[in-house]
């Protein structure tokens, strides 16, 4: 199976995400991060194209709010796309991550 590269870049990112599904809610663990989306720990109780709405913060009083998607799953680890449509919290996520990358 062949993948194509990331349409935009990521960084590692360890914070608590809540994650509400449906009627249930639940808080887990973010590993990585870009515009597109992020990859989330302990999550394997979604399913692939299953929506969800996540609520997590970037750094000390940027905290986010958007809807998304589980794009795939390995194991107890599940990729979440972001609505494209919020283009707000995409630009916000993009400018994050690129000063996280010259940090670097």
């Amino acid at each position: 199976m062949l993948f194509q590269p990331r349409q935009f870049p990521r960084v590692s990112l360890a914070t608590d995400v809540k994650v509400h599904c449906g009627d249930e809610v639940f808080v887990t663990k973010s590993e990585e991060i870009g515009a597109g989306g992020m990859a989330l720990q302990n999550a394997g109780r979604l399913s692939v194209a299953q929506p969800v709405q996540l609520s997590f913060s970037l750094s000390a009083g940027l905290e986010l709010k958007l809807d998304a998607v589980v794009w795939w799953k390995r194991d107890h680890r599940v990729g979440i796309r972001f609505d494209p449509r919020d283009g707000k919290c995409r630009l916000i996520i993009q400018q994050w991550v690129e000063e996280q990358l010259k940090l670097a």
